[in-house]
This record gives structure tokens, C-alpha cells and sequence, in this order.
């Protein structure tokens, strides 16, 4: 699926988007891996990566895993109330900690669910997770990409996704609307070329 996603990719760009073609051809084959987590442990991450860097959200969670092994707690237990000043010293805001709380309770209600997650458009996931106090469409299109492995997920919140396809559409005299739609369905797989050229220095 992925080798055949990226001949389409190397195709699409192929004598129009040069500079996109040599961000393929650069990279190679990327493979949209699903995550192994289960769904609540995948947006718990997801509040934890939230305006953070990569390094400081691994951080925080190793953190979190120590105090619940410490307190011999599960990742649900700690995301209770009574629990506050745990998941603070692990280094989650206020707020973070309120979007967890609030995360569980809407597990515990039957809002949302794994069953119904992965049943769902990547439209249907950023209505039932936008919902939630605390997430927003950066952790529905997330867990769109991440958790379902949805093809064309593109998300506008992301800044290094924004200031990806910024220096990609200046090079390429287009605009990011028109670059999008050239790319879909396979939006999923130009965000995962974006984020490794960013990472790589290719882009």
C-alpha cells in the first residue's frame, strides 16, 4: 500500500511540483504506521505532545509511566480526580490535567470509544473528539492519521505541517489549497514527508 502511494505521490509531482517530487524521492518510502496503544492511552499522548516539543512531551510521559508504577496505579486510575497533583509533578498544566480528567469521564460515559472511532470518517472523529474539553482538531486529525491510518488527513493546527507546505507552495509559485487537493487522498502521506523533510533538512 505505502509503495503503491508513493509511485502515486512520485507521479503526481512529476513535471509539476518539482520541488515536492525531489521531497519524495529524498525521503523514499514512508509508511503510515498505525499506533499500538489502545485509544485512550493514544490521546492521553496526544495531551501530552499538545504546543510541545517531541523531546519534552517523551519527557512528561516517562514520567507519568514512573508515578503510576510508583503509586501502583493504571494510566486511567491517575487520570481520575484526587489525582492532580501526581499528573502536575509530572509536568502537565492545569489545564492538561483538566483535559485528562475530562478524557475519562468521557470513556467511563460511553462518548467515545474505540469502537465508534475507528468506524468513523476523519469528519465524524473531529466532531466526537472536538467535543472534548481540552482537544481540538490538531488531536482529531491525530488520531485520524495515527489511530485509523485514515489516507488524507491533513492538519491545518500543526506548525511545522504550516510552515512545511508554506516553503513548498513559495517554491512552487501555488497555493497550499490547490497544492492539498493536487495530493489527495493521500494527504496523510505528504504530512509524513513533511515532518521527516523538516526533520532531515531536505525541506
Amino acid at each position: 500500500m505505502s509503495k503503491a502511494i508513493h509511485k502515486a505521490l512520485l507521479s503526481k509531482s512529476a513535471n509539476k511540483f518539482t520541488h515536492a517530487n525531489n521531497l519524495f524521492i529524498g525521503n523514499g518510502v514512508l509508511y503510515l504506521t498505525k499506533s499500538e496503544d489502545d485509544l485512550f492511552k493514544h490521546m492521553v499522548r496526544l495531551v501530552c505532545s499538545q504546543q510541545l516539543s517531541l523531546k519534552a512531551a517523551n519527557t512528561i510521559w516517562s514520567k507519568i509511566i514512573h508515578q503510576i508504577q510508583y503509586d501502583k496505579l493504571s494510566l486511567a486510575d491517575i487520570c481520575n480526580k484526587g489525582y492532580e497533583e501526581s499528573l502536575r509533578k509530572c509536568g502537565l498544566s492545569g489545564n492538561k490535567v483538566k483535559a485528562l480528567q475530562g478524557l475519562k469521564l468521557a470513556f467511563d460515559r460511553g462518548d467515545i470509544s474505540k469502537e465508534v472511532i475507528i468506524k468513523s470518517s476523519h469528519a465524524q472523529i473531529l466532531e466526537i473528539i472536538c467535543k472534548l474539553w481540552g482537544f481540538g482538531p490538531w488531536s482529531g486529525d491525530m488520531v485520524a492519521m495515527f489511530y485509523c491510518g485514515l489516507p488524507d488527513v491533513w492538519s491545518n493546527g500543526d506548525l511545522i505541517l504550516n510552515k512545511g507546505i508554506e516553503k513548498l507552495t513559495e517554491k512552487e509559485t501555488t497555493t497550499s489549497e490547490q497544492f492539498l487537493a493536487h495530493f489527495s487522498p493521500f494527504k496523510s502521506f505528504l504530512a509524513l514527508h513533511i515532518w521527516k523533510g523538516k526533520n532531515t533538512g531536505l525541506l
